[in-house]
């Protein structure tokens, strides 16, 4: 089993949990590979930035291996923010020609270099699908402080969705301004209110919207495991993992996007059950 972890990744690598304010986060302690590599006796480098994209991240990766930040064996994990828009500008203008963070094109190449310079330096890649959106609770996020009949105009005008969703008001059934705790209190982090703005979906009748949104993460995801299985790079798919869960949002904070305590738990048991598998390359 290798002695030595790096990761390249987003928020859900680096253990951010979020209230229903998009503008309050925090970082757990108690992340899911900070949990597993304790366990399993394995030096951890976690590079992963809040935010980031495949654009980032692969600055990132040079950054690290510049500065001799290496290991036996790296994680490599990205689509969520890479499918994403800037919310603000499409709700300032709608009907703009608005593009995501990282279209897909790009994201498959810089994806495909991200491997490439693991192997360059004798470092096992190994690519981890994300985990899924909530969408009812992910676009009633994207609509704080913005305006949501804006982005339901622009998504739905973009993925040519005029007329759906009236059967589904809310892609789920729930009432999506649900309050409750992130799960983060049990392990000393403030206590957090992940309650969202009131009835975003309802009034707007964004279902079919906020399934598109979804459906987007869930493209990149797929592209991923194709990237990583036409490279012959190992993947640990966490996305699964928390579908199979017989209720995975009550893993998730009510920012849609992020786990709650309870989910980075749920994804250190994958950790610790999956590394000692993972073979090395070098």
């Amino acid at each position: 089993m290798t002695n030595s972890i790096i990761a390249w990744g987003d928020s859900i690598l680096k253990g951010v949990v979020s209230g229903g304010d998009s503008k309050r986060f925090d970082i757990t302690e108690n992340d899911s590979l900070t949990q597993a590599c304790r366990a399993l006796g394995i030096e951890l480098t976690n590079k992963s930035v809040f935010g980031s994209w495949m654009t980032k991240t692969r600055r990132t990766q040079d950054r690290s291996i510049r500065a001799g930040n290496i290991a036996q064996m790296a994680i490599i994990e990205s689509g969520t923010n890479d499918c994403d828009y800037d919310w603000t500008a499409v709700s300032q203008n709608p009907d703009g020609d608005h593009l995501q963070r990282c279209p897909l094109d790009e994201f498959k190449k810089l994806m495909q270099e991200a491997v490439e310079v693991c192997r360059q330096n004798k470092i096992t890649p190994v690519i981890m699908i994300p985990t899924p959106l909530v969408p009812e609770w992910w676009f009633n996020n994207i609509c704080i402080g913005n305006d949501p009949a804006a982005i339901k105009k622009f998504v739905e005008r973009k993925y040519g969705l005029s007329g759906e969703g009236s059967q589904d008001q809310n892609a789920g059934g729930q009432n999506c301004s649900q309050a409750g705790d992130c799960g983060a209190n049990s392990n000393g982090l403030k206590d957090l209110n992940c309650g969202a703005d009131k009835n975003c979906l309802q009034a707007q009748d964004c279902g079919a919207a906020a399934l598109r949104l979804y459906q987007n993460q869930e493209l990149y995801s797929l592209v991923a495991a194709n990237i990583a299985r036409a490279l012959n790079v190992q993947i640990v798919d966490i996305r699964s993992e928390f579908l199979a869960h017989p209720n995975y949002k009550t893993l998730m904070c009510l920012d849609g996007v992020h786990p709650n305590q309870a989910g980075y738990d749920f994804m250190a048991e994958v950790w610790k059950r999956e590394i000692p598998g993972l073979r090395g390359e070098f």
